[in-house]
């Protein structure tokens, strides 16, 4: 007879199992998982599939993110059980929990937890004790936080404010509003001095957020932290690549402004584009990748195996291998006036921070793509109308199906075909909108918020010559880019390789990339399989 790794005598310690039978606590013994950690090694991640621990020795941290920080809650000690409560309630993990010394668990599956939950009555007792101890522990989390890291007073009319309030949200830290009158915006905080109308990067800086390379060499870096340069991050820190991810302003690029996300595999009720975006910066962090934000690189140059990025610090970058994921951006409205009352009433995107602003206001979205229709879709659930606008004669050229039917259903939604913005007027904000339909004629309408979502334009600007790119600045990769531009090596650059090797391209800002979410994080992840092979072949 095999003896089991752990013994029915050792959880009889325990005081969850002290009053359980001989029989249901052998089943146990036999059914967990004898696991050995070693301090500060994570013995499961906040987010990740629950399952139940018992720690039989050693120490361990709860964590869980709060204001964006990564904060301890509480700690577990030898005989403590955990995980009951995601596994209840069919979620996943709502805390991390760290091993603060070398530990040893009894760790179960689902299926043996509910069975010794049915099962043994003491076990479920304990269980269902230990539940309601974690949620008290929540209820006091909730009432103890600080409901915001800092307030910012401003006048909603500022482009200033918009933007440190688009930072903030989109970066998923708490923050109260404070509506003033005047265009200067301040910042204060739980402790030290206030700020005066700071730039989003000296916000970054103070609450910690913007940082810089912590190593001058590594084996990937990537540039733009959308979901493509995302999954990249993330794939290359878990198979042990040192990565570097640099985002210009803040992680999801267009896809974080998306209010939510319907057709993502494995979201049944959608998600919001900053919140997969907040999942994937994390996800990437937690692997060990360094992440930063509010930073933008200039220039690359360098050649096969060494390649040096220059920060708009001046500071300098070196990486074996590099990953172009700095997606696009939205084409300039071509209407009058509408550069005077940018991020005043005028948007490019759908920014979550401008929802609720719209309350009872008529709105108007620029475009017939996905993203228009969603925008649409979640400003109808806060403004007194929305107004969709197309120059074509329908929306199902570039719209999904699923996204057609919704929006024609949407009762206070309406879609203008055939006619576009031809100027916009306002004092401190936009007031109104200048429509010109497809035989030259114009008339006004109020609106209370102009949000445009037409075609792309790539930000590639910044690589001058060094990589071929096509005559809209879309980067060229794998047989274009060697029909394009000298190729050095006698192979031919992979499907993702630009005309450098090493270099890659991912996501919206390469030619010919399929504009969907899961495309580019398929591509995102592709790349990290091709720099793999790529760095084999440095050796």
């Amino acid at each position: 007879m095999v003896r089991p790794l752990i013994t029915p005598a050792e959880l009889r310690e325990v005081e969850l199992f002290k009053g359980c039978s001989d029989e249901q606590l052998a089943f146990f013994a036999k059914g967990c998982a004898d696991v050995r950690v070693g301090d500060g090694d994570w013995i499961v991640r906040e987010e990740e599939s629950p399952r139940f621990f018992v720690l039989l020795c050693g120490t361990a941290k709860i964590l869980k993110m709060l204001g964006g920080r990564q904060t301890e809650i509480g700690s577990f000690g030898p005989g403590d059980g955990f995980g009951e409560v995601p596994l209840l309630l069919g979620s996943s993990a709502v805390a991390g929990i760290r091993a603060s010394s070398a530990a040893r668990l009894a760790r179960a599956d689902r299926t043996l937890f509910w069975r010794m939950l049915h099962q043994d009555d003491c076990f479920a007792r304990g269980v269902l004790a230990n539940m309601e101890h974690r949620v008290a522990l929540v209820r006091q989390i909730a009432v103890e936080t600080p409901p915001a890291i800092c307030k910012i007073a401003g006048d909603s009319r500022s482009a200033a404010c918009y933007e440190l309030r688009d930072f903030l949200t989109r970066m998923h830290v708490p923050f109260d509003w404070d509506e003033r009158d005047g265009r200067e915006c301040e910042v204060s905080f739980v402790s030290g001095p206030s700020l005066r109308s700071p730039s989003v990067r000296e916000l970054a800086e103070r609450l910690g957020l913007s940082d810089v390379p912590r190593a001058e060499h590594y084996d990937v870096a990537i540039v733009g932290g959308g979901p493509a340069g995302l999954a990249a991050a993330v794939y290359g820190a878990s198979e042990g690549l040192q990565t570097l991810l640099i985002e210009r302003y803040a992680p999801g690029g267009q896809a974080g402004m998306s209010s939510r996300i319907e057709n993502y595999l494995g979201f049944p009720t959608g998600i919001s584009g900053e919140d997969l975006a907040d999942r994937a910066f994390h996800q990437a962090q937690r692997f060990g990748a360094d992440v930063v934000v509010v930073r933008d690189v200039r220039a690359i140059d360098g050649v096969e195996g060494s390649y040096r990025l220059t920060l708009d610090d001046g500071r300098h970058v070196l990486a074996r291998s590099a990953i172009l994921a700095t997606g696009v951006e939205y084409r300039s409205l071509l209407a009058d006036g509408c550069d005077d009352l940018l991020n005043r009433g005028v948007y490019y995107g759908a920014a979550q921070a401008e929802s609720q602003a719209m309350g009872g206001r008529d709105v108007h979205v620029v475009g017939g793509g996905n993203s228009a229709g969603q925008a649409a879709l979640n400003f109808a659930s806060y403004a007194r109308s929305v107004t969709i606008l197309i120059r074509g004669a329908d929306l199902n050229k570039d719209m999904s199906q699923y996204l057609v039917e919704r929006v024609l259903q949407e009762p206070n939604v309406k879609v203008l075909t055939q006619i576009e913005v031809a100027a916009v007027a306002g004092g401190d904000r936009l007031e109104r909108i200048q429509l010109r339909d497809k035989n030259g004629g114009t008339s006004w309408a109020e609106s209370g918020g102009l949000f445009v979502f037409i075609g792309a334009v790539p930000r590639t600007q910044w690589l001058d010559v060094f990589v071929a790119r096509d005559e809209r600045g879309f980067i060229l990769t794998g047989a274009e880019a060697r029909a394009a531009a000298a190729w050095p090596l006698e192979r031919n650059p992979y499907l993702l390789e630009t005309s450098r090797p090493g270099v890659f391209a991912v996501g919206d800002a390469r030619k010919g990339s399929i504009k969907r979410v899961a495309a580019a994080v398929g591509e995102g992840s592709t790349a990290i399989a091709l720099v793999n092979t790529y760095l084999q072949e440095l050796h």
